[in-house]
């Protein structure tokens, strides 16, 4: 420790995701305890020459590693304790059918013996959801994982102080990768079946959306930065997650934190996030006429959709606090301290 004061070392391969999101978040939280948090951020290339990772010195009086279980064990050093944090399963059998065969081969024969590997070299792993811990559990025989929920901050992520009036279309909201395990093909005959009465604003690239074949009440904004995306997610009327699965669920909680109710699939983490009926509607997975319904419905009930909006902003607050899981994270880091 320098000066009484706990170093934390934070490497990771920047790759726009959600554990880019996550590292940042644990670094400002961190900080705001009194921890020295150092983030070495390393090119998405570096994933799949780890060789690499294992030269990169800690930075000096680093006391303590927390890192991404794909590439944890890169940075195993013999002084200094390492955590290893799982933001998802990708071995879970029901997911094959929405990758392409390159991304199973590159899952099954690259990402997994090394994830197994940081498992292994781990002195304390942490998962972000039960979802993610008992996925460990059941398929690499991993015991002894720590929940630790991802969270939120709550005075960025915040309802308006005033709901805008809307005379305009019943506004949903997708904020995610153009993938097939986001559901991103569910949207375009999702918003069909709606017809004009409703839009959807999608966080994707217009020049990737040409391929799609998008309805006119799909608009695609762009890739947003954190003040846009909150100002997204405000003015929008519900946020819609056909995902096929979620380690965590970034989207929905932000959504949630925004005052907005979330239509989701019921499935994976989901779940834990969102309470069915009470800060949002779980569909079934792929049930596009679930999925409808529960569009309509919200639509129709703008109370409803207040109500839902307003319990998941108070739930996010409550059950996905920045205090309960850093004071957690900092309780891990004691053990070895």
């Amino acid at each position: 420790m320098e000066n009484g004061k706990i170093k934390v070392w934070l490497p990771a391969i920047q790759a726009g995701s959600g554990a880019d999101v996550y590292t940042r978040r644990l670094a400002v939280a961190l900080e705001r305890r009194g921890i020295t948090a150092c983030i070495s951020w390393f090119p998405l290339s570096h994933e799949l020459l780890p060789f690499l990772l294992k030269h990169a010195r800690p930075p000096a009086g680093t006391d303590i590693v927390i890192a991404n279980s794909w590439i944890g064990y890169a940075f195993r050093r013999s002084n200094l304790p390492l955590v290893v944090v799982v933001h998802h399963c990708i071995f879970n059998s029901e997911l094959r059918p929405y990758k392409s065969a390159p991304q199973s081969f590159y899952h099954r024969y690259i990402v997994e013996p090394r994830e197994a590997l940081s498992l292994h070299e781990a002195d304390a792993v942490v998962a972000v959801s039960n979802y993610v811990a008992e996925q460990l559990r059941h398929r690499l025989g991993v015991d002894k994982v720590k929940v630790i929920y991802n969270w939120v901050e709550t005075d960025l992520f915040r309802p308006l102080p005033v709901e805008p009036r809307r005379d305009r279309p019943f506004r949903l909201l997708f904020v995610g990768r153009p993938k097939r395990l986001k559901g991103i093909d569910m949207l375009a005959p999702l918003m069909r079946r709606l017809g004009e009465g409703f839009e959807l604003h999608l966080t994707a690239d217009p020049q990737e959306c040409k391929k799609m074949n998008l309805p006119a009440n799909v608009i695609p904004i762009g890739r947003l930065a954190e003040q846009e995306l909150i100002r997204a997610y405000q003015e929008c009327d519900a946020l819609l997650l056909p995902s096929r699965a979620e380690g965590f669920g970034f989207t929905a909680l932000e959504a949630m934190a925004c005052g907005k109710p979330v239509i989701a699939s019921n499935n994976t983490a989901l779940p834990e996030i969102v309470a069915d009926g009470v800060t949002g509607i779980l569909c079934s997975t792929d049930d596009i006429s679930a999925f409808e319904n529960a569009c309509r419905l919200l639509a129709s009930d703008p109370y409803s959709c207040a109500a839902m909006g307003s319990k998941g902003s108070q739930r996010a607050v409550e059950k996905f606090s920045e205090a309960r899981s850093v004071e957690n994270y900092i309780f891990l880091m004691n053990r070895f301290l």
